[in-house]
């Protein structure tokens, strides 16, 4: 069975770091990006089940990286992350099409929850509704 793939795009090392020794431990792919360039060249290269995008960074938001990567890879389930209240943000990223926005810290059964069951549901459609 193929291992569940997931990109993490966080420019805070500690985090992705953090998360992704988390997920490799669950048995997860895991890559890392530190910033939303690199994730857009990453994504044109590998096909991700999931991809969980800070909203602030610099340069590239997560809001503008989760637009290219729904425009090069639709079927990648995208939780935004973020620590702050930035409810214009959300707002826009609902509309874009994320599956899911979540506070940090992460919950991660949550995120698990959630990429288990929208990986299932992916094999099958390209809907991003909750």
């Amino acid at each position: 069975m193929e291992r569940i793939s997931i990109l993490i795009v966080d420019d805070d090392h500690g985090i992705a770091e953090t998360l992704a020794d988390i997920f490799c431990e669950m048995g997860y792919d895991i890559d890392v990006a530190g910033n939303g360039y690199k994730a857009i060249e990453m994504v044109k290269m590998k096909i991700y089940d999931a991809s969980l995008i800070d909203i602030r960074m610099p340069g590239i938001n997560g809001i503008e990286t989760f637009k290219q990567i729904k425009r090069i890879s639709p079927t990648t389930r995208v939780i935004m992350m973020t620590a702050y209240s930035l409810e214009d943000l959300m707002k826009e990223a609902t509309l874009e099409g994320v599956c899911q926005i979540m506070y940090k810290p992460l919950d991660i059964d949550k995120v698990v929850d959630f990429i288990e069951n929208r990986n299932i549901q992916s094999k099958n459609s390209e809907s991003y509704e909750d």
